[in-house]
């Protein structure tokens, strides 16, 4: 069986109850509580859970103001303004994809199932702004672009990325090319410095022999060409260095390989200690990367850094839950993470 990532979260017919009162989240995980806990310098406090909601899969911090949070999962959308103390859920529906963008105004966009949500007033409005033809699983902003990533489930519809402006006008498609059907577009980054976008992706049902496509684009998505290559598996997560353009594909189950030249070749890490199901970079040191892991048949979960560019990662804590998405504050002097089947927790990094 393989591995699934954010726990997975990924079969919309599954319903819940009322998340106060879940004593498991989607896919039978039981809700468990970590203790409040020190481990390579990294002090976890207490769970947060929104509005009593431990089916948490993401997080997004708004990097002006430590007490704003973006919260979502399959029971909704939520967002607290005080560090966690109190919540409003804006939008119900199971959140796939959260992004915070910074600017004047603050952008939030929200992947519901198949609607894609904006709030440009800081989460008092959120507006609908495109219904896909399948569920928003990944979204990425670049200047005034907008890119969106989909869970394609079948062979029959061509898969691809959508562009628009940032508030969902002219959308229009851009398909990955011939033959590339049924991807679940995981990721979306880009290289600041080159322009490249990136995408990595998961063919839904695993054809034999298996190797879904990792595809980079040098064109805002007008046209894509595949560099998978060497990675042993899909990638469900990607953060490009913006000072040298060096890759970071976090592969599930398998870890971080990494590319100095934008795919034509792929570094296997050193260690991998079962990581691959979240990935954060540290913006004001690249070299240094937090990655979540599931806790799955052996693999007990927990979040994990690197120092040296993703080829060695140790434990920085939360062992026994799914870390399945990390933020990082403004300052980058604090790490939120966000454990499916327990809720939010944060720590100080040292």
């Amino acid at each position: 069986m393989r591995l699934v990532k954010r726990a997975l979260v990924f079969v919309v017919a599954l319903l819940l109850a009322g998340p106060a009162a879940a004593a498991t989240c989607p896919f039978n995980i039981p809700v468990v509580t970590i203790p409040p806990q020190t481990v390579a310098g990294f002090t976890w406090g207490s769970v947060i859970r929104p509005m009593g909601d431990a089916c948490i899969e993401q997080i997004e911090v708004d990097p002006a103001n430590d007490n704003a949070w973006y919260a979502g999962g399959p029971n909704g959308l939520y967002m607290t303004k005080n560090g966690g103390a109190t919540w409003k859920k804006p939008v119900s529906g199971h959140v796939f994809a959260l992004l915070f963008v910074p600017g004047h105004p603050n952008l939030v966009y929200a992947g519901v199932g198949t609607k894609l949500y904006l709030s440009r007033d800081d989460g008092k409005i959120w507006t609908v702004i495109h219904t896909f033809p399948k569920r928003v699983q990944s979204v990425l902003v670049n200047g005034g672009t907008l890119f969106v990533g989909l869970a394609w489930d079948n062979h029959v519809n061509p898969s691809g990325v959508f562009v628009s402006n940032l508030g969902g006008g002219g959308m229009v498609f851009h398909a990955f090319g011939a033959g590339q059907t049924g991807l679940i577009v995981w990721t979306l980054s880009r290289d600041p410095l080159s322009g490249m976008i990136y995408a990595g992706t998961e063919i839904f049902d695993h054809p034999q022999p298996y190797h879904p496509p990792f595809f980079r684009s040098p064109n805002n998505a007008a046209t894509w060409v595949d560099v998978a290559g060497t990675l042993p598996w899909h990638v469900v997560d990607s953060e490009v260095r913006p000072n040298d353009g060096y890759v970071y594909a976090l592969t599930e189950g398998k870890g971080v390989y990494g590319s100095p030249n934008q795919g034509a070749s792929w570094q296997p890490p050193v260690s991998s200690p079962g990581l691959g199901i979240s990935l954060k970079m540290d913006p004001g040191t690249p070299t240094r990367l937090y990655a979540g892991r599931q806790k799955f048949g052996t693999l007990t979960g927990g979040i994990f850094r690197s120092t040296d560019a993703g080829a060695h990662f140790s434990a920085i804590g939360l062992d026994g839950v799914t870390i399945g998405d990390i933020a990082l504050n403004g300052a980058v002097t604090r790490i939120y993470a966000a454990a499916y089947g327990s809720g939010i927790y944060k720590a100080t990094i040292p």
